[in-house]
């Protein structure tokens, strides 16, 4: 059985076509292009790469989420209501795969076995001419995020760090509006308590 990997890989090499909509290309991969496929997965491959590495914090790990989520999204294409929406949905799928991913490390995790090592939090992908001061907030906001749990985190990730507006959070986690935002407002509250005690020297 082939790898995620190959499946991707050994699609053609796709010719230019940078005039064709997201919509085009999910039409022609219905249709039996298999061209279309890689050409969706180049375009939009590097966007959810960025999003889910800051999400999950391990490069390794995210680029198996993002694997998985092409792999998903392309075997279940038909069931895609409005091609034009290609990247919100695929980036849905990519967000859910995090949330499994998550899961499972924290079972690891109470298990003594997660061996993952953490190579892409906030602190290490932060500009290379940030100060030592505002480094030093981003790692204690690191540590903090790592508590709480993972709707929150994703929820309060996705709309400070990512800049995403509600109404997508909501789409890509899979909720209702009010309950984004209820988590992120839970997050930004146990957030605060955690940073400020940090701030008066409580462990």
């Amino acid at each position: 059985m082939k790898s995620r990997e190959a499946v991707i890989l050994a699609l053609p090499r796709p010719a230019a076509a940078e005039g064709l909509s997201d919509g085009e290309l999910v039409a022609r991969a219905l249709a039996g292009e298999r061209v279309a496929l890689q050409l969706l997965y180049c375009r939009h491959v590097a966007a959810v790469t960025r999003r889910i590495t800051r999400l999950l914090a391990r490069t390794g790990e995210a680029e198996d989420v993002v694997q998985d989520a092409f792999v998903a999204a392309f075997a279940e294409l038909s069931r895609l209501s409005d091609p034009s929406r290609f990247a919100a949905w695929l980036m849905g799928i990519a967000i859910h795969q995090a949330q499994r991913r998550f899961r499972r490390r924290r079972l690891l995790a109470r298990l003594g076995l997660d061996r993952g090592r953490d190579d892409a939090r906030l602190e290490q992908v932060a500009a290379r001419e940030l100060g030592a001061e505002e480094r030093l907030q981003l790692g204690r906001l690191d540590r903090a995020l790592a508590e709480l749990a993972v709707p929150l985190r994703l929820a309060w990730m996705l709309r400070h760090v990512e800049g995403c507006e509600l109404a997508e959070i909501a789409e890509q986690c899979g909720c209702s509006l009010a309950t984004v935002k209820r988590r992120i407002a839970r997050a930004d509250e146990l957030l605060e308590q955690r940073l400020d005690g940090g701030d008066r020297g409580a462990p």
